[in-house]
């Protein structure tokens, strides 16, 4: 029993002995196992074949092949512990140089110039190796921009090119990295025709190649074809996603043919970095995810009489969408609660020069609606009312279109708003002889704008002209010219002051600010003049922002004589012809505005402002507080400066 056992034994060492490959069959091993693209299964078989025999340089160059595509910084660390020349002497010539080419593309392919230049220049010239050997010499050549020198060394293996399918296929690569390399020349020298010329040559070698599509996208910018630039750019992340700098590349593209909201998206799917530290970016995200708006707003208005004065409490909620095809829609509703002081005894309202009794404190409610549109192209439409509920109330709209250049951006528009000076010019109200309803006065305006500079200089100007009507309220005409600058003074990390001055003139065809019929009850000089220092701060730390601004004007008012009832002559007549008389004033006017924004969660933000203002027209304090919030997280929901709701007013959504 125990001899059979031994027998037994003895014969499966023998035939263990006998099937055990050894270093060369290990690493034929590993030569199949990556022709078949099983690199682990290769890299494992080569190791065995190392075990083996430590100094054999082919097994260490299938290793080092297997290696470089599980883990390419480790087989670049251990490139330079391959045999040298010396150590393979001992080889036949075309086994040494078959390795030394072999190594030479390894190095290659790894980006280790200097070593595959090394093993290049060790083939020998008479080996079946050489030409292979120069062609890698050329593609090197052509790395390193020496287009001549590549040439040389293509022009040694050509004997060879022609009957070798994988040598045509290396001289094809290294003719494109020519030419690539003078349509980058070209282009770097904004040379137009010799990037064409180049490109052409390109697309007919390889049409769908990466490069050739980011040479197409470069020489349509070149040419300044915006719109090929985008569909070459899509092209390019269709094929290579991962292309270096292509989709923060389309999103500049976007961005100039004003796409702002598909510009935000490739940032989001394929440039996520950029949107982290691009602030234009992350406003266009600010405003073309759907978010809503509340705010609580409280405005108090001081003018020249007791019931010139104007409580204006309101509660506004907005919200935004976008549609990439359709643009950006804004919705409205506005709860209003004006109110003003009564009219004493004596004073002329409505249709008496003298009430006989006290009128009842001044007082409104409603709920009004605007819906604004806003096409991609720098246009947009709103549509709108004043509270419905209103003694008087009235249709709103606009017209704005704006367009941005290399030194600013230009505003034109039309534009349709309520005038909220007094209770009789923005909700109208009763005469309390008559019983007639008088006053709701908008603002029908023309305009143009602008502001230019940059961080450090910033001019602006605005040129208007309005006409003003209401129900019963005599038309008015409205003229308007400002422009001003402000200047960085000082800053730091994260806040910027700065200085600048502003001047100010506006007039009106008629003087329409008092309370009997046919006066609007709005502030309307003949001439009104403003000038002055401004200043502001803006100032980040973290996830809130915060602004302070203001001016100290001087100011001049002239307003002219006008009849107490400019529309009804009769009236007027009847009355004894009573006249308003002019009015002359100047002195000096303040305003100061303060804002916080805060970042409440990813997709939240709240705030306040504060603003008060002291001035010849009137005084007034306006108090809101309000929070926004989006659908979804965004990068940066905090906006510098903070940026309130503004009620009430037809503005920009872009």
């Amino acid at each position: 029993m125990d001899l059979t056992v031994a027998l037994f034994a003895t014969i499966a060492l023998a035939t263990a002995a006998q099937t055990a490959p050894d270093a060369a069959g290990w690493r034929a091993e590993a030569d199949t196992l990556f022709a078949q693209g099983d690199v682990r299964g290769s890299l494992a078989a080569a190791e065995r074949a190392l075990a083996l025999d430590p100094a054999d340089p082919w097994a260490r160059y299938a290793w080092l092949r297997a290696l470089a595509v599980v883990d390419a910084d480790a087989a670049r660390r251990a490139l330079p512990a391959m045999p040298d020349a010396g150590a393979l002497k001992a080889f036949p010539e075309e086994d040494r140089a078959r390795l030394e080419t072999s190594l030479g593309y390894l190095c290659l392919d790894l980006g280790v110039e200097p070593l595959a230049a090394l093993h290049f220049g060790h083939v020998p010239a008479g080996s079946a190796s050489y030409p292979k050997a120069q062609a890698g010499l050329a593609i090197l050549a052509v790395r390193r921009g020496n287009s001549r020198q590549a040439l040389v060394h293509f022009v040694a293996a050509r004997a060879t090119v022609r009957q070798d399918p994988s040598l045509a296929e290396l001289e094809r690569d290294a003719r494109y990295e020519i030419v690539l390399r003078e349509f980058s020349t070209a282009r770097d020298l904004r040379d137009a025709n010799a990037a064409g010329r180049a490109f052409s040559v390109m697309d007919e070698m390889r049409p769908n190649h990466p490069a050739t599509l980011q040479a197409r996208a470069d020489l349509a910018d070149l040419r300044g074809d915006q719109p090929a630039r985008e569909r070459a750019l899509r092209e390019l992340l269709a094929v290579d996603p991962g292309s270096p700098g292509a989709a923060s590349q389309l999103t500049d593209t976007l961005l100039a043919l004003n796409q702002p909201y598909e510009a935000f998206v490739v940032a989001r799917d394929l440039a996520p970095e950029r949107l982290a530290s691009d602030a234009s970016l992350q406003a266009i995200e600010r405003d073309w995810v759907p978010h809503a708006e509340v705010a609580l707003d409280g405005r108090w208005r001081n003018g020249q009489t007791d019931h010139d004065r104007l409580d204006l409490p309101r509660v506004q909620f907005a919200w935004e969408s976008s549609h990439a095809r359709w643009g950006r829609t804004r919705l409205i509703a506005e709860a209003a609660y004006p109110e003003s002081d009564d009219v004493p005894v004596g004073e002329p309202f409505g249709t008496s020069v003298a009430l006989p009794a006290s009128a009842e404190s001044q007082s409104d409610k409603g709920v009004g609606a605007l819906v604004q549109w806003s096409p991609r192209n720098g246009i947009e439409l709103a549509f709108g009312t004043t509270p419905t509920a209103f003694e008087v109330s009235n249709i709103l709209g606009a017209l704005h279109l704006h367009a941005a250049t290399d030194g600013g951006t230009w505003a034109y528009g039309l534009d349709r708003t309520a005038v909220e000076d007094s209770l009789l010019s923005y909700a109208g109200t009763r005469d309390p002889v008559g019983g007639q309803s008088w006053g709701g006065v908008v603002r029908n305006r023309a305009y143009v704008e602008g502001r230019f500079g940059d961080d450090d200089l910033e001019l602006f100007g605005r040129v208007a002209g309005a006409l003003l009507e209401g129900r019963r309220v005599d038309s008015n005409t409205e003229w308007r010219a400002d422009a001003g600058f402000l200047q960085r003074a000082a800053s730091g990390d994260g806040w910027v002051a700065r200085v600048g001055g502003s001047v100010a003139a506006s007039g009106f065809a008629d003087n329409r600010s008092h309370f009997t019929l046919g006066h609007g009850g709005y502030f309307s000089p003949r001439r009104f003049l403003t000038v002055g220092p401004v200043f502001d701060l803006l100032a980040r730390r973290g996830d809130r922002s915060f602004s302070l601004e203001g001016s100290v004007e001087w100011q001049e008012v002239r307003e002219s004589a006008t009849d107490y009832f400019p529309e009804d002559a009769a009236l007027q007549a009847a009355s004894g012809d009573p006249r308003y008389p002019s009015d002359s004033r100047e002195g000096l006017g303040v305003r100061l505005a303060a804002s916080i924004e805060w970042r409440v969660t990813e997709r939240a933000v709240a705030g306040v402002r504060l603003e008060g203002m002291r001035g010849e027209d009137a005084d007034l304090v306006r108090l809101q507080v309000y929070t926004r919030r989006w659908t979804q997280a965004i990068s940066d929901p905090v906006q510098q400066p903070p940026v309130h709701l503004r009620l009430g007013e037809t503005y920009l959504l872009n």
